[in-house]
C-alpha cells in the first residue's frame, strides 16, 4: 500500500481532455473530499479548475471547459 504522502493530487491524475469528458466539478468534489479528510494542501482542487467550475465551464456537457465544444 502506498504512503498517502507519495500520492499526487487527484486533479493531476487526469488530463485536460479527460477532465472535460468527465466534468470538472467531479474532479473538484473529489479533491475537496480528500482535502477535508487529510488536510493536505496537495489534495486541494487547483485554483484554475475551481474558477472554471465556479464559472460553469464544466466540460463537454456545458459546451466549454479546457476546450470549446460547439
Amino acid at each position: 500500500m502506498q504512503d498517502r504522502k507519495s500520492l499526487r493530487s487527484p486533479c493531476l491524475w487526469q488530463s485536460h481532455h479527460t477532465t472535460d469528458e468527465t466534468a470538472g466539478h467531479r474532479a473538484t468534489r473529489n479533491a475537496d473530499q480528500l482535502y477535508a479528510e487529510y488536510k493536505e494542501p496537495l489534495y486541494a482542487a487547483p485554483p484554475l479548475l475551481q474558477r472554471m467550475v465556479d464559472a460553469g465551464r464544466l466540460g463537454r456537457k456545458t459546451g466549454s471547459g479546457f476546450y470549446p465544444y460547439a
